[in-house]
């Protein structure tokens, strides 16, 4: 029997005083595939905190206003992390910062869409199998539908067999397959879950 979801509260929006916790908790789980050469993590952090739109999150609370989750979504507008050079410059300086700009290049989205796309969830690791990340789902849908979006997307690696069945637990179906982020990236699954 699953166990009952912990008072957490879900919020729109990044406050300034958790960003450095949203930072380090989005490089930990993302921080391999953000990059296409391996960064030290306190730099990998940095670009991550000077990188992140607060207006493209949503952010699971403890009851004492920790942060213990945190979901990104992509829209027209772009995605959880800005990918203008500004961020980069400032983590690197100017020439290397303009290089690993440059370097991002190589990275190939997923395909356009009407939907909303999930840029990411990352859940801390105290907090989870507690149903967060379901909660930051619903919460994405209903953000989504005042929006206007009919349906949800999500990317996950072909080789993350867990990762899919817990997106598909979710009502999410494969939509297609295709070689999504750096060149030497493993194929992924497109998934997508109709409001």
């Amino acid at each position: 029997m699953p166990r009952p979801l912990p008072q957490i509260r879900i919020q729109h929006g990044l406050p300034v005083e958790l960003r450095t916790a949203a930072a380090a908790l989005y490089w930990r789980h993302f921080g391999a595939q953000l990059l296409p050469l391996p960064a030290r993590h306190r730099r990998g952090m940095a670009l991550v905190r000077a990188a992140l739109r607060a207006d493209h999150a949503l952010v699971a609370l403890s009851p004492q206003g920790r942060l213990i989750g945190i979901a990104g979504f992509r829209d027209a507008q772009g995605g959880l992390l800005a990918t203008d050079p500004h961020s980069f410059r400032a983590v690197w300086g100017g020439a290397r910062g303009r290089l690993c700009h440059l370097s991002t290049g190589l990275y190939r989205a997923g395909p356009q869409t009407e939907d909303l796309v999930i840029d990411g969830i990352a859940i801390h690791p105290g907090w989870r199998r507690q149903g967060i990340a379901r909660a930051l789902v619903r919460a994405v849908a209903d953000h989504a539908r005042a929006r206007g979006h009919n349906a949800l997307r999500a990317e996950v690696a072909a080789g993350n067999p867990e990762a899919l069945a817990a997106w598909r637990a979710m009502g999410f179906s494969r939509l297609s397959r295709h070689r999504l982020g750096w060149p030497w990236s493993r194929p992924a699954h497109v998934l997508r879950l109709t409001l």
